[in-house]
């Protein structure tokens, strides 16, 4: 049992496990829609645009889970909060603060698009078309296996076992919704 509580346990755990489905949405247009055909498509645009937003909601989504556990006066139910506020016994705490720290080296990349870009309209970087969130090839990956673990350790002390991040639902839906783009599939059967 933690300090958190069932509720905000869960809260939290659906909260990142929110975050992940939109990951996921992204990553499946980003690994499966062919550039040479969305080109080709009735509606290269959307596509395009698609593929943009579901970047940006999903980074939005990543950066908020670090936000502080106490801004201007009100709480946060973030990684932070859960830290701060879980009352976690000695090796638990250790345990969350050590992958808290590694799921903190993607968030130090994509801090800068959050700040400039994501919450923001910051004219200097509009202007001056900078790049902000780069990040290695599948770091991503890396981040939502450790906040798997995470979320596997809070919800076990809360509820006695791991909570699962995925959604074979999103996947799967986001897979035919590539095929139809790619004219593999109609989209009416």
């Amino acid at each position: 049992m933690s300090a958190l509580g069932r509720t905000i346990t869960l809260e939290f755990c659906k909260l990142c496990g929110w975050a992940h489905n939109v990951w996921v949405i992204h990553r499946t247009f980003e690994d499966n829609l062919d550039a040479e055909v969305v080109k080709r498509l009735k509606c290269p645009y959307v596509v395009s645009d698609l593929s943009i937003i579901t970047l940006e909601y999903c980074l939005l989504q990543i950066a908020k889970l670090h936000d502080n556990a106490v801004q201007n006066g009100n709480k946060n139910l973030t990684i932070s909060y859960v830290l701060e506020f879980g009352g976690w016994d000695e090796k638990t705490r250790s345990e969350l603060c050590m992958l808290a720290s590694k799921l903190e080296k993607l968030r130090q990349k994509i801090k800068p698009a959050r700040n400039k870009i994501l919450s923001h309209n910051d004219l200097e970087t509009i202007l001056n078309d900078t790049l902000h969130g780069k990040f290695c090839k599948d770091a991503d990956i890396e981040y939502f296996n450790t906040l798997q673990e995470f979320v596997n350790v809070i919800h076990d002390k809360e509820f006695g076992g791991p909570y699962p991040l995925e959604n074979s639902m999103a996947k799967n839906d986001a897979l035919i919704l590539v095929d139809v783009l790619m004219g593999k599939l109609n989209p009416l059967f």
